[in-house]
């Protein structure tokens, strides 16, 4: 490696819990034709979902909490009665990770993380059953859409845009009680998640990189956690495509239902950004714990994670290279979700020369930011 990262300094970032911020995943940016600078941030069951905005990092500031045109939570009335693609009626919340703002129309777009047991106000559910906290999150993950044509104030629902081949239910808990054949008891997989989107900046597409969960229902144990990809093209007319997803050499199945393949192994909730000093592709995201398959249900997802920055770099997108830690202060620097970051009046998504950020938080708490660059 012809190039290290060192950490340089911490300073505090936009996204912190005095301004209503419990942030659980990594924070979505992207910069207008205009040149303003927007993310979003938070989930809708603890504090807000708002916006922020500014012409850089060092003085990005919230503007205002966002609304939804539709309801989130429970089975009968979220996501405007439109379900998710097996069929199952859609509840629990959103965890917005991915924005995109159309350069002709204006128009935002963001992604996000739903899964089928966080308020679902009752109707929510795991792998087992009914479940308002999912046993060692065993609960189904989908990605959705919404827009908001107002700078992010309103947002409304659009579709389900990513959904793992394997249907979100086992054969302990059937949702519809109906005929759809259920995931056997044992390994199973627990849907399409925890991701990021990398809008190409000279490029013809908006890639997404997920995560699939596996884990043993027997043995209430994670068994591993890869990063797969799916891709659509950039439109300029308010419109978003749908998604292809990455098997087997190509991009070739529906974003819906579709076959994956592993991209990178052993990768929690992957990043992507460009470097124009190393003409390379960065991934940054977290290992599993050492002894992930001894971790017992009672504890948290964080525990199963380890909080450990690892990176790597691609030339194509699709071949990554082995995974490379960062020491700070006689350790391992990372936390459970890093952001990379461009500090400078640039798309978000590259880093133009020596410097940038890391942004890192564990679940809701607040951001922190570590200037960086490379040596």
């Amino acid at each position: 490696m012809d190039f290290t990262i060192k950490i340089d300094d911490h300073k505090e970032s936009p996204f912190q819990q005095k301004v209503g911020i419990h942030q659980d995943g990594t924070i979505p940016m992207y910069r207008d034709v205009d040149g303003k600078l927007w993310a979003i941030a938070g989930m809708s069951h603890v504090g807000q979902i708002s916006m922020f905005c500014g012409n850089t990092l060092d003085d990005m500031k919230k503007l205002y909490d966002v609304n939804t045109n539709f309801c989130v939570g429970h089975a009968d009335y979220a996501y405007n009665n439109i379900r998710y693609p097996e069929g199952v009626k859609a509840r629990g919340s959103i965890w917005p990770f991915g924005l995109y703002i159309c350069p002709k129309t204006h128009r935002f777009f963001s992604f996000f993380h739903n899964e089928s047991a966080w308020n679902g106000k009752g109707t929510g559910y795991d792998a087992f059953g009914l479940s308002k906290h999912p046993q060692f999150d065993s609960d189904f993950r989908h990605i959705g859409l919404m827009h908001s044509d107002d700078e992010g104030k309103n947002w409304t629902f659009d579709r389900w845009v990513v959904t793992a081949e394997d249907v979100c239910f086992t054969e302990y808990y059937n949702p519809n009680n109906d005929c759809v054949l259920p995931q056997k008891k044992g390994e199973i997989t627990v849907g399409a998640g925890d991701f990021s989107i990398f809008a190409e900046p000279d490029g013809d597409y908006i890639y997404l990189f997920y995560n699939i969960i596996h884990m043993d229902t027997e043995r209430r144990v994670w068994l591993r956690c890869d990063c797969y990809a799916a891709r659509t093209r950039k439109r300029d007319d308010g419109i978003m495509g749908d998604f292809v997803k990455y098997y087997n050499g190509s991009f070739c199945e529906a974003g819906n239902l579709g076959k994956e393949s592993v991209l990178v192994p052993n990768v929690w909730h992957p990043r992507v950004a460009w470097s124009e000093k190393m003409q390379k592709y960065i991934m940054v995201g977290s290992p599993l714990s050492p002894n992930v398959q001894e971790i017992l249900q009672s504890t948290f997802l964080a525990g199963r994670v380890a909080n450990i920055l690892e990176w790597r770099t691609s030339d194509d997108l699709l071949n990554w290279s082995e995974p490379h830690r960062i020491p700070y202060e006689g350790k391992d620097f990372g936390a459970h979700y890093m952001t990379l970051v461009d500090d400078k009046e640039g798309d978000p998504y590259v880093v133009n020369g020596n410097d940038f950020s890391f942004l890192i938080c564990n679940t809701n708490k607040d951001v922190e930011r570590y200037t960086a660059h490379f040596e």
